[in-house]
């Protein structure tokens, strides 16, 4: 496919290969204190509001893109 292009500008800020297991951490995280509030008889009045009130999506292995300057550069190439 050496006619194959990206569509948009934008590429990773790191060299992670994907952030699957910060995500089940995360989620692990989130369930269990879900789990420890609500056992506690607070009826859920203490439960965070966001899906991200513990563990930040900046906090993840592949935290961020950028957009290239140079469009015809090889960061475009697949």
């Amino acid at each position: 496919m050496s006619r194959s292009r990206r569509h948009s500008p934008f590429v990773g800020h790191t060299t992670a290969d994907s952030d699957a297991a910060w995500k089940a951490q995360s989620a692990r995280k989130t369930r269990r204190l879900v789990h420890q509030k609500l056992s506690g008889g607070l009826d859920g009045d203490a439960l965070p509001a966001k899906r991200y009130a513990l563990t930040g999506p900046w906090d993840a292995p592949k935290d961020g893109k950028q957009r290239l300057t140079d469009p015809s550069s090889r960061f475009l190439r697949k």
